[in-house]
């Protein structure tokens, strides 16, 4: 990857979204019909079918929460023309990092990372992430990527949920205050987009030492 660094800003535009099963699913479709935007940003009050990794669903209770997917075009990157595989460990890696940031500058130092993209606060999960890559030949084209961040829900009942993460919290149960959920989701795209970056800047081994340094191990499952 080339130490080129292009202006990338993530969450402009920004598509809100009443109830749609998943805003993954939705701004793949939007990429497959040709009318993505690259930096789009789409989110949701709420999801029926909220996509989590391994086929797992994100569930959220209405309007508490951030609910929402990115969109880049990275072929358009003169930084990822001659990518390799390695490039998109760096990227995810900075996604990871940039959403920790988010969280961390209002929950504090305890927000952690368990590999590969869920974030922690101690040792209870506050938030994941879902990337997924379009590959056309040799070229990587687009990258879908999906955050759901627990800010103000603090009951968590769903059975689904509690076999996904046994432990979940929320912004509002650490801080103990009520967050402006639209007011959270510029503070993530500024993060994201700062991490995004610096990844490009200092590559991908520089990006994945600083996720190792603030990753945690935690069995969660059930």
């Amino acid at each position: 990857m080339s130490p080129a660094t292009p202006n990338i800003l993530l969450g402009a535009p920004l598509i809100e979204l009443s109830t749609i099963d998943s805003t993954n699913i939705y701004a793949m479709a939007q990429i497959k019909a040709g009318l993505a935007k690259s930096g789009s940003c789409y989110t949701a009050d709420f999801q029926t079918n909220g996509k989590g990794q391994h086929g797992r669903v994100w569930e959220s209770s209405k309007g508490q929460n951030l609910l929402c997917s990115y969109i880049l075009e990275l072929n358009t990157l003169d930084a990822l023309k001659n990518w390799t595989p390695a490039d998109q460990i760096g990227f995810s890696a900075a996604i990871a990092l940039g959403a920790r940031a988010f969280f961390a500058a209002f929950a504090g130092s305890e927000t952690k990372i368990k590999k590969p993209n869920d974030i922690y606060f101690s040792d209870r999960k506050a938030g994941g992430i879902l990337i997924e890559n379009l590959v056309r030949g040799t070229a990587w084209t687009w990258s879908v990527i999906g955050i759901g961040m627990n800010i103000n829900q603090n009951s968590f009942t769903s059975a689904a949920l509690n076999r996904v993460s046994s432990n979940p919290i929320s912004l509002q149960e650490i801080t103990n205050k009520n967050w402006d959920v639209k007011q959270m989701q510029k503070h993530l795209s500024e993060a994201l987009t700062t991490s995004i970056q610096n990844w490009l800047t200092e590559g991908d081994e520089k990006t994945i030492e600083a996720l190792n340094a603030l990753c945690i191990e935690i069995n969660d499952k059930k």
